[in-house]
């Protein structure tokens, strides 16, 4: 085994996680800020992201206080970073906010570079990952991982425990944590913009970042220009529903019937899952083949339609005797703890938006037909375990309400974690908006299929407010055999774990 394979690969595995280097200003020593206060230093942003753009940016790196519960007078003060990368044109339009996917995850990392030729690009901090309030938790994300049994009933009122625990601590530190939700976050968006002197701003939102956009247009309609959310996450959708997700996963098996060349491999996809699930065994070598990491792991896949060709055929692989692919993903579960998450920020900006009192999260997330189910969404269920009294946000945010902002929303029809249909029943309540449907994509696969005429697509958009037909094409999902198999990867990682070199490894590298 080359040391230097192993390491490409896990580069590749942990890419996602990005470190955000420079530095955002201070307030005076001894000064208190108040709320509303702002600091900024001019300079550069290093621009690693697009080699078609200076390597240097203008920017202005931002601190801003804010009250930690605006409904409080007395609440504390804290801080969030912003980000302002200035526009190539000595003319810019209106500034683009983009919000990005979430939660339990930075916002300050989420630079769209091909935009800045006719726009400011401004990223405002998600407050819990992003600012002076950390709510990391190394606890909460170690409970989450257990070698078998993975969310039984017994797992789950443990880590509702340790949430209890940590919450508890968080409070102890003088922490609001329930004020961690998506309403002051949308509220720091107006804060920042209002601070930076803009009238009408675009938003540019993807995924979990949508939600946000959807409550701005609702809070500060006057405020915005125009909206694009690409994959959208409605009130409500926080917590997946089982059947949904299994259906998903039914259409891609009618792909796989659809091209002849998949039949040669097993001639129906979705048996084949069931199978192996109900005949899997207790180990891979010493690894154990938990059903519920690798159901878990599988939903992450197939955020793209490589991703699914790749579990798909693991499953084949495991269906004729190697189940190094479905160990490999029981791996790459058991490596949370080492991935940056902040799971504090994603239990309560998720809880707080989307939890329904009286719901079985326990058991009704389950599949009903041994495939996939909502693995994501038993958070919810750790959460009725633990016992912590969460405050909602109002009712008005937890439902569909009408927005009259011009919106342009974007759905796939193999998007497993901003489902189609939970797309549709949103636009009656989007009367000056539009719906774009793209065919055979998943959550992630227009930023790796049509880069450009994505690009281009969004570009027209923001700069005109119309939408040409042509731009994006219909591609096929690919679901053959993977060039690199997670059988070929499952075998690396295990070499790596046997070694004790795996986590030392991952950690190095996010």
């Amino acid at each position: 085994m080359k040391r230097k394979a192993l390491l490409i690969f896990l580069g590749v595995m942990v890419a996602s996680f990005p470190v955000f280097s420079q530095k955002f200003p201070a307030f005076a020593k001894g000064i208190p800020p108040k709320d509303g206060e702002i600091v900024i230093k001019h300079g550069f942003y290093k621009n690693t992201d697009d080699k078609k753009y200076p390597k240097k940016l203008k920017a202005d790196f931002i601190t801003m206080a804010v009250r930690e519960n605006r409904n409080d007078p007395k609440s504390r003060i804290i801080t969030i970073p912003v980000l302002r990368i200035y526009s190539l044109s000595k003319t810019p339009n209106e500034p683009i906010f983009s919000l990005s996917g979430g939660p339990g995850t930075s916002n300050i990392n989420n630079f769209v570079p091909f935009l800045i030729d006719q726009h400011d690009i401004v990223m405002v901090g998600y407050r819990g990952v992003d600012g002076s309030t950390d709510l990391s938790s190394k606890a909460i994300a170690e409970a989450i991982v257990v070698d078998s049994n993975t969310y039984s009933v017994e797992h789950l009122r443990k880590v509702g425990s340790v949430i209890t625990k940590e919450f508890d601590r968080f409070t102890n530190q003088g922490i609001d944590i329930n004020s961690y939700n998506i309403l002051e976050v949308v509220d720091d968006i107006e804060n920042a913009r209002s601070k930076l002197g803009f009238g009408k701003i675009n938003l540019c939102s993807y995924s979990f970042g949508t939600r946000l956009a959807y409550v701005y247009a609702l809070r500060h309609p006057e405020s915005i220009n125009r909206s694009l959310c690409a994959f959208v996450l409605p009130p409500g959708h926080m917590c997946f529903n089982p059947d949904v997700q299994d259906n998903i996963l039914k259409e891609y098996g009618k792909l796989w019937k659809d091209d002849t060349s998949n039949l040669k491999r097993t001639a129906d996809i979705i048996k084949t899952i069931k199978d192996v699930f109900a005949t899997m065994p207790l180990k891979w070598r010493k690894i154990i083949i938990d059903p519920a990491k690798v159901r878990m792991m599988m939903k992450n896949y197939m955020n793209s339609t490589n991703g699914t060709a790749k579990i798909f055929d693991a499953f084949i692989a495991a269906e004729n005797g190697d189940y190094s692919g479905l160990a490999c993903l029981v791996m790459m579960y058991d490596l949370i703890p080492e991935m940056g998450t902040v799971w504090s920020e994603l239990i309560m900006k998720g809880v707080t938006a989307d939890y329904v009192a009286g719901k079985n999260y326990t058991a009704g997330l389950d599949s009903k037909e041994n495939l996939l189910g909502a693995p994501m969404s038993k958070i919810f269920a750790m959460v009725d375990f633990s016992g912590y009294k969460f405050r909602l946000i109002p009712e008005k945010y937890r439902r569909l309400d009408t927005s009259y902002v011009s919106t342009l929303l974007m759905g796939a029809n193999l998007d497993i974690s901003t489902p189609l249909v939970n797309i549709k029943e949103l636009m009656p309540y989007i009367p000056n908006g539009k719906l774009v449907e793209v065919s055979d994509f998943s959550h992630a696969d227009l930023w790796v299929k049509q880069e450009v005429e994505f690009i281009a697509f969004v570009k027209e958009y923001f700069l005109t407010g119309q939408i040409k037909e042509g731009y994006l094409k219909h591609i096929p999902a690919n679901l053959s055999k993977p060039a690199k198999s997670l059988q070929k990867e499952g075998k690396k990682l295990y070499t790596l774990k046997k070694l004790g070199l795996l986590r030392i490894i991952v950690r190095m590298m996010v």
